[in-house]
């Protein structure tokens, strides 16, 4: 009996010593999609809960899903037909906070043509040129990843961003932002 005490003892123990806390989570992977036309503007969505324009996404890659047909959803849910899509880079978001941390490929989309021949069938959809698109998202990583993945889109780009805080509406003096890791590229094409 006293054997099984004792065993019992250490397994509880050793169970309590080697449970998953929050820092051990897994972390999330949130796409993001720069659409880009003929003209090479940039599509953003307003969110009507936060007030603000952002890069567009349909959520997180969950479930039994491959990039391409990701892709081939968020192309469908927005309302285009594309042409090609390409990785312009991998960014990490660390929310101190709460211990979380996702990842976020970020997507270059050349858009074909609208999927209904006309025009998006929702509203909260726009083109901006690339200035004024940087100058419309309120979040400073995005906004940022956007600039760099555009202007130098030879490389796929890496860095890693602090940012929380946000609030609904956006207020843009709310929302905490650091660079943790400054740009760097993962590739080169020559």
């Amino acid at each position: 009996m006293k054997y099984i005490t004792s065993c019992l003892l250490f397994l509880l123990l050793f169970n309590a010593a080697t449970a998953q806390t929050k820092a051990d989570s897994i972390s999330r992977i949130f796409p993001k999609v720069i659409i880009t036309n003929n003209k090479q503007e940039i599509l953003l969505a307003f969110d009507s809960n936060r007030k603000a324009y952002e890069l567009p996404s349909i959520g997180f890659l969950e479930g039994p899903i491959s990039l391409r047909e990701y892709m081939s959803r968020a192309a469908k849910e927005i309302g285009v037909t594309y042409k090609s899509f390409r990785l312009g880079g991998m960014f990490t978001y660390i929310f101190p906070n709460n211990n979380r941390t996702f990842v976020r490929p970020y997507f270059i989309m050349q858009m074909e043509a609208y999927s209904n021949g006309q025009s998006f069938s929702d509203s909260s959809y726009k083109w901006f040129s690339l200035p004024d698109a940087v100058k419309a998202i309120p979040y400073p990583a995005s906004a940022q990843i956007l600039q760099k993945v555009m202007t130098q889109p030879a490389y796929v780009w890496a860095a890693a961003f602090e940012e929380y805080g946000y609030t609904n509406p956006v207020d843009r003096e709310k929302i905490k932002f650091r660079v943790l890791e400054d740009f760097y590229k993962l590739n080169e094409i020559q």
